[in-house]
């Protein structure tokens, strides 16, 4: 009954040891999915920013009539 103890207390060890490692793995995917996030998240907000500016000038009616003079010309 002794052996029996021992592999037990083996097995429950090897076992623990692999649930660590994971835990502590999944813990460095978290960290760099987490910086992933915020790099694309930056990207966003600096196109967002950019799609503003691009809208002010579709909009801005001085470009409009830029825009209809250039048209004459061609």
């Amino acid at each position: 009954m002794e052996v029996f103890k021992w592999i037990s207390v083996i097995v429950l060890i090897v076992v623990g040891a692999e649930v660590i490692k994971m835990y502590i793995k999944s813990k460095a995917t978290t960290k760099s999915d987490e910086e992933l996030l915020n790099k694309q998240q930056a990207q966003i907000d600096e196109l967002n920013r950019r799609v503003a500016v691009l809208e002010k000038i579709v909009t801005d009616p001085s470009e409009s009539l830029k825009r209809e003079i250039n048209q004459l010309n061609d």
